[in-house]
């Protein structure tokens, strides 16, 4: 892409070489605000909100955390590398739980009302619209925003567990869909950081259950939130097996399409990293604001292949190998899913 060529033209071939790639897509929290879900901004006001400490190890670990978002950290850094009580990590992880849930059933309560609402659910659709079987995507977030966007367009998903209402763990691979006599096509979901379904009973059972309301009998929400002990839960199940399959699909991709990612994610950024050097695949990044570390990413480390893109007052910003610093266009939305569709679609 030459400094003249940067031009609706140019961008939806970009676009549409990555979308004929069948991409790994890879989404952060940026993706499910436009449904209203919550961003880490709004989660670290609702936990200053909402958390009340018991003892006195509880209230000074929370101060050191308070003062760290009142000065301007972000959540993941607020929490990073302090030694919080498990009483106050066990707090922090039901609060998430209901915050995230109380808008995660707004969308539930209106996905039969509107089910166009769902650009992902057309990008999928139409990903399947050629000899594609599966279709990977890579989530940090808890919420159901995919499983919906699957059913409102009619696809069959895996996350790893049996279908049911009280789901059995199961793996990778231990479900399988068939259509017809033939293996289904199907979106396999890795949800790297857990989900609002997933939870650890009192006998130590992992379980899946498609609840809205936390239930109380001592099930515990199977969700890592940031902080240390986020890596100290991935080296358990479900958290291992899911990181292992999302690290394959990263591994494998073709192409990648990013949405509303920030880049921070120790899980997953590296894995795209490596795949753009050694590779050079294709790889869009959409988000409202791109990160510092996005823009590091592509301006760095996606190879020569890379298409960025982020919401302008006066349109879109484009960054492209020749446009490392961005070029501004007058098309307005192109960030968006709902925009990256109509170049693809």
């Amino acid at each position: 892409m030459t400094q003249k060529a940067i031009n609706l033209e140019n961008i939806a071939k970009m676009a549409q070489t990555c979308f004929q790639n069948n991409p790994t897509i890879v989404l952060g929290s940026g993706s499910s605000m436009p449904h209203g879900l919550p961003s880490m901004g709004d989660l670290s006001a609702y936990l200053k909100a909402n958390i009340t400490t018991d003892g006195e190890a509880e209230t000074d670990a929370w101060l050191l955390v308070k003062a760290a978002l009142t000065n301007g950290d972000h959540l993941e850094a607020a929490l990073e590398g302090k030694n919080l009580p498990m009483s106050l990590l066990s707090k922090i992880v039901s609060l998430t739980w209901k915050c995230v849930n109380e808008k995660d059933f707004e969308l539930y309560c209106n996905l039969t009302s509107d089910p166009a609402a769902y650009p992902l659910g057309t990008l999928l659709a139409g990903l399947f619209k050629s000899s594609n079987a599966v279709v990977n995507v890579v989530t940090t977030n808890y919420d159901r925003v995919v499983e919906f966007a699957c059913n409102s367009a009619g696809l069959l998903f895996q996350t790893g567990f049996a279908p049911g209402y009280l789901q059995k763990w199961e793996s990778t691979g231990g479900v399988s869909f068939q259509r017809g006599g033939k293996e289904a096509r199907v979106v396999k979901i890795w949800k790297v950081h857990g989900s609002l379904d997933w939870f650890r009973t009192s006998d130590d059972r992992t379980i899946g259950l498609p609840v809205f309301t936390l239930p109380e009998n001592g099930n515990v929400p199977l969700i890592v939130t940031p902080g240390l002990n986020k890596y100290e839960k991935t080296y358990e199940d479900p958290f291992r097996t899911t990181i292992n399959g999302a690290d394959d699909a990263l591994k494998r991709a073709s192409a990648f399409l990013s949405v509303g990612f920030g880049f921070r994610d120790q899980h997953i950024h590296p894995k795209i990293i490596e795949r753009c050097r050694e590779k050079n695949v294709p790889i869009v990044v959409l988000a409202r604001t791109l990160t510092d570390e996005a823009k590091s990413f592509l301006k760095a480390k996606a190879g020569t292949n890379y298409l960025g893109i982020e919401r302008h007052d006066a349109g879109s910003r484009v960054y492209g190998p020749s446009c490392p610093d961005g070029e501004i266009i007058g098309e307005q939305d192109l960030w968006s899913l709902h925009g990256f569709n109509k170049l693809v679609i």
